[in-house]
């Protein structure tokens, strides 16, 4: 009896009445399927309402959703390329090589007080007289102007030479002046100069140093002067003389051009037998006395190093000079400071031509990378142009060493005849009137 009751009970459909605010709210009914039946629940008409629209409110959602991932992610991706292109245009653009200005690495101590005692360098102040009025240049933080030592310099204490007493007495000299208001970062960048060229022995083709004036607001230091400034400068001067000395007797021709590679490359060949790594080796750091003696000078990027390699990133770098390690690892070797002397060869035959000018700075790794180099000069022959090539080998390991290139441009030299160079070019401006020039090897 109790069990037809029970399933009386469970057959029975069960109706909920909702006498609360009628009016507003209404039954209905919702039937849920179970095992034994069927359960009918009371929901109210607003509850049925949300529930209906919940598929319109959710698709909203989503699409508003979609549209800011999508926004967030093209904010990251802008962010991004602005980010990698300011840190290329920061590590390539941070030293565009503008002429006549010097290029300094991270400083590093300046000397001490126990450095400026018996300092056999040092020369008195009132032993130099400097004309202010004849200005040769300005750096990154100093400027040069053409003076005269008074007696013996300094470097004659220091080298014992006869040749040394007889030019550098009563001599003038190039006079670099550190000025008051100069940091502190440029002051020890001065005295690294100054220290380091303290270690360098007379040599016909670097720029000695004669003495320092050892003065603790405006220090001096006091170089070689060159009669002809800087080489750059000297062959944007006399290119048309040098273009159309096959057929007139200028001083300069083609074959001097050889002859400036292979002053360089003695002078270089010595810095690297001694450990030091230059580092910005350019037209406009090479100085040119009488005689057209070139000479190597500006030392304020050099590094004596023991090891094969040195590494440093900081400071201003010329970057259109530098090799694809350098660039890329700021990693610098004497193999670097001949892919330098490649780029430097280049601007001696063109006759002081802007390196890669077509190029923006932070593109040209990968120019380089991609094993583009730059042009052959239209008046350098083929074996020296092949001598840039192997200058700018990707492999610094494959690259000649200042020695090799020393004995090959010698070799030239000795084979070269006055008109030694000259050879077809195309049609430019300054050649002749009939457009080209006799091939002369």
């Amino acid at each position: 009896m109790d069990e037809q009751l029970t399933t009386l009970k469970m057959k029975k459909i069960v109706t909920t009445t909702v006498a609360y605010n009628e009016d507003k709210i209404k039954p209905f009914l919702n039937k849920v399927s179970s095992k034994n039946g069927s359960v009918t629940s009371a929901r109210t008409e607003k509850q049925y309402s949300m529930w209906n629209n919940f598929g319109t409110i959710e698709v909203i959602l989503c699409v508003i959703l979609g549209i800011l991932v999508t926004v967030i992610i093209a904010f990251i991706a802008v962010v991004l390329y602005r980010s990698r292109k300011h840190r290329k245009s920061r590590e390539y653009e941070n030293a565009l090589c503008l002429m006549n200005e010097l290029y300094y690495c991270a400083p590093e101590p300046a000397v001490t007080s126990s450095h400026k005692q018996n300092d056999r360098w040092e020369i008195e102040k009132s032993l130099v007289i400097i004309n202010f009025g004849a200005k040769l240049g300005s750096g990154a933080f100093c400027d040069v102007y053409k003076g005269k030592i008074v007696g013996k310099a300094p470097v004659c204490r220091i080298s014992s030479s006869l040749a040394a007493t007889r030019l550098f007495c009563d001599c003038e000299c190039a006079v670099k002046i550190l000025p008051e208001f100069t940091d502190d970062i440029g002051r020890s960048d001065f005295m690294q100069e100054i220290n380091f060229m303290k270690t360098l022995h007379y040599h016909t083709h670097l720029v000695s140093m004669l003495g320092w004036v050892n003065d603790d607001k405006t220090p001096m230091l006091l170089v070689e002067y060159c009669k002809h400034g800087d080489l750059l400068h000297l062959l944007r001067q006399k290119k048309e003389q040098i273009v159309q000395g096959y057929e007139n007797e200028y001083d300069l021709k083609i074959k001097n051009l050889v002859s400036f590679g292979w002053q360089i490359s003695s002078g270089l060949e010595y810095l690297s037998s001694i450990g030091c790594i230059h580092r910005d080796i350019a037209a406009r750091n090479i100085l040119v006395d009488s005689g057209y003696v070139a000479k190597v000078s500006d030392f304020g990027l050099c590094r004596l190093s023991d090891s094969l390699l040195y590494t440093g990133k900081r400071g201003r770098l010329p970057l259109r000079w530098m090799a694809p390690e350098s660039l890329k690892s700021y990693e610098y070797s004497h193999k670097s400071d001949v892919w330098s002397f490649g780029v430097l060869l280049y601007e001696i035959f063109s006759f002081g031509e802007v390196p890669y000018s077509s190029i923006q700075s932070e593109d040209l790794i990968d120019y380089l990378h991609s094993g583009k180099r730059l042009d052959k000069p239209d008046f350098c022959s083929e074996e020296i142009y092949k001598l840039m090539l192997d200058c700018w080998d990707e492999q610094p390991t494959r690259r000649p060493s200042f020695a090799n290139i020393c004995s090959l441009i010698a070799a030239i030299l000795e084979s070269a005849t006055a008109n030694y160079g000259y050879v077809v070019a195309v049609k430019k401006d300054y050649l002749l009137p009939d457009n080209s020039v006799t091939v002369l090897l």
